[in-house]
């Protein structure tokens, strides 16, 4: 509940009264308390699952060295400690998973919709890995995996974002496997009006395993070609590929242009941005899975600003590129 006031505009807005902030912040003691004792539970399962086992093979060493054991007990021994770890691995994982699930759906939804209010979360759910590879815009390998996804709209945009990994496994004549990371970070997908005929992928240099589909061996009807700007900044940071240079021309806009250094000055990894169909895809690289609760300290301000870093790549793409203006809002330029 709050009380409606005027702006001295003529528009009504409504505040948090002090009683609703007094229980809203209420309710995040008890949420962090509640997290707290979560962490701690995990915590120390983790100890236990490590220092346990340790202990009675250390026991198992020394008495059989002072003749205190046959030879057949230690074999007996070793088997219970792998059976003990077993059990004690199951409980902390279910113990992390309470943990993991609870902080998620009340710590950071809750920062989520302060910024956000339409916003949702959906911790175990992701982007189809169909949906990124249709877009052309980053090789695929054969191993996928996405989760954290939040919708919403923010400014009149609708947008979705969830954490992405790509990877491609291979095995050689040994037998021996390597697994290559060809993306790991966020992707974040937002709605246009206009549909985009240009295709335009913008690369920043140092983004890797980005699919250009420049070569002679693309379809000449899906083959994308270097364009660059007259930002001679903008074209040391990044390279600009399309398939139609006037819609290209026509989106690459100063502002745009400022906007994606921008963006690149404050992400915590190298970007890609692509305008396919009547989305604006957005890849960040930052190489982590973000949105994870801390398992041996208590959330500090680091935790809280790596939050706030997640959100805050969603609202400052809308505000800074002002993809809510007209020239995204058209369907023809």
């Amino acid at each position: 509940m709050g009380e409606t006031i005027g702006d001295g505009s003529g528009t009504l807005r409504t505040v948090p009264t002090r009683s609703t902030r007094i229980e809203k912040d209420e309710c995040m003691n008890e949420q962090m308390q509640m997290i707290e004792k979560l962490r701690k539970k995990v915590l120390w399962r983790y100890i236990v699952m490590i220092v346990l086992p340790f202990a009675a093979g250390i026991s198992a060493i020394l008495m059989l060295r002072r003749g205190m054991l046959t030879s057949g007990v230690p074999l007996v021994v070793v088997g219970s400690m792998v059976v003990l770890f077993i059990i004690l691995l199951v409980i902390s994982t279910k113990a992390k998973k309470e943990y993991r699930a609870y902080y998620k759906a009340n710590y950071i939804d809750a920062m989520i919709k302060e910024v956000i209010p339409n916003g949702q979360y959906l911790p175990d759910q992701g982007f189809p890995g169909t949906m990124i590879a249709n877009t052309g815009l980053i090789y695929m390998g054969n191993i996928y995996h996405s989760e954290d996804l939040i919708t919403g709209v923010y400014n009149n945009v609708e947008f979705r974002r969830a954490d992405v990994l790509i990877q491609e496994e291979t095995r050689d004549s040994d037998g021996d496997t390597t697994t290559t990371t060809y993306f790991k970070g966020r992707w974040m997908i937002f709605e246009s009006n206009k549909y985009f005929e240009a295709d335009l992928q913008v690369i920043q240099k140092g983004f890797g395993y980005a699919q250009k589909r420049t070569g002679i061996f693309t379809r000449k009807t899906a083959r994308r070609h270097a364009i660059e700007t007259e930002d001679v900044t903008f074209n040391k940071e990044f390279k600009c590929l399309c398939q139609n240079d006037q819609e290209a021309f026509y989106l690459m806009t100063p502002v745009l242009m400022q906007g994606l250094m921008r963006l690149a000055a404050e992400s915590d990894g190298k970007i890609m941005v692509g305008f396919v169909n009547n989305l604006i895809h957005v890849a960040i690289k930052s190489n982590k899975n973000s949105l994870e609760p801390p398992v041996f300290h208590r959330i500090s301000d680091n935790d809280i600003r790596e939050i706030q870093r997640e959100i805050h790549a969603v609202t400052s793409f809308v505000e800074g590129m002002r993809i809510d203006n007209k020239i995204f809002m058209q369907t023809k330029y």
